[in-house]
């Protein structure tokens, strides 16, 4: 259908409603979320017909077209608008009841999707990796660069399943905080720097060099400009891995997530510095999508995950922060 939405055009047969299938409300959720047949049967991993089909039997048991075409976009109708919030509701109650049940890791070559920063690869890839293969020798894992500007989308319409980010991912999303970041200065050991206070002025007027796709760097700067400025940086790169190089020159700092510094400094000719004015320490977390048809197999990805990543994270005994001499 395309242009207006029309409404609903009679009542739905009682009997049709009591005895809906469940597989229909969740095509029904899909197309909602996608706002495309497309999108929603690469979520359902289904055929597009197949979605087409489903979503012709409700329209007929609701008597309501439910969604119509504009552009490249299916919309929902006033009527679609006021059952969405129930039907999801109904659904992730459902799939909660039965998140582990119907699931078997040892046989299923399932390929799951992730999106992950850098640091994310650089932290956690490995343990999850390793807790995969462990579980599920034939299941794959794809990963993708996380975009800070399209991950809220992808993960709505089902097109990663789990993504690891330190900034607010905008959306209806289970969430669980796997670290809490402080951020610090990080330089040679021949930085005039390192074998001196670290105060504001110095720090301030220290030549810096940046990564632009740290999502943890707004927290710095937000704190850099309530102190009436932010440095600018002498160097941008695109990749943490570019700093040990650049800073065992000495001549530069860079502001990074403590965790990285003291990897760095345990093995390179680096120290860090705590910064010398107040800072909120950054969260990052973990957010998984909505499952519809395949809740289990979602679940337990996202308990591996978890339990990879915090396994990991307590064999790491994380040193003091080195106070400015």
């Amino acid at each position: 259908m395309t242009g207006q939405p029309v409404g609903r055009r009679q009542e739905a047969p009682s009997s049709k409603v009591s005895t809906l299938d469940l597989n229909l409300l969740r095509v029904f959720i899909a197309v909602y979320e996608a706002r495309s047949l497309t999108g929603a049967a690469r979520v359902m991993h289904v055929t597009q017909p197949a979605i087409s089909q489903s979503l012709a039997r409700l329209r007929r048991d609701l008597a309501d077209d439910l969604f119509f075409r504009e552009a490249r976009r299916m919309l929902p109708t006033p009527f679609a608008e006021e059952l969405y919030p129930s039907i999801r509701e109904s659904l992730e109650r459902i799939d909660g009841a039965v998140a582990t049940r119907g699931f078997d890791p040892a046989s299923s070559r399932r390929r799951f999707r992730m999106a992950l920063s850098e640091l994310g690869e650089l932290h956690w890839f490995d343990d999850i990796a390793a807790a995969l293969m462990g579980a599920g020798p034939l299941i794959a894992l794809e990963t993708e660069a996380l975009d800070h500007a399209t991950i809220a989308d992808r993960l709505t319409r089902g097109a990663v399943d789990l993504a690891i980010n330190s900034a607010p991912i905008p959306g209806d999303f289970e969430t669980h905080t796997i670290k809490v970041e402080q951020y610090v200065a990080l330089m040679s050991r021949s930085h005039p720097l390192a074998t001196r206070r670290l105060d504001f002025d110095a720090y301030r007027t220290a030549d810096h060099v940046a990564v632009v796709r740290d999502s943890g760097r707004p927290n710095v700067e937000n704190a850099l400009h309530a102190l009436g400025g932010i440095p600018q940086a002498r160097f941008s790169v695109n990749h943490f891995s570019t700093l040990p190089t650049l800073l065992e020159r000495g001549t530069l700092v860079a502001t990074t997530p403590r965790s990285l510094a003291e990897a760095w400094s345990a093995s390179q000719s680096l120290v860090y510095r705590a910064l010398p004015f107040p800072i909120a320490p950054v969260e990052v977390k973990l957010y998984a999508r909505t499952a519809h048809s395949d809740a289990p197999a979602l679940r337990w990805f996202q308990d591996t995950v978890l339990a990879a990543i915090r396994n990991g994270q307590q064999n790491i005994l994380a040193p003091a922060l080195p106070r400015s001499p």
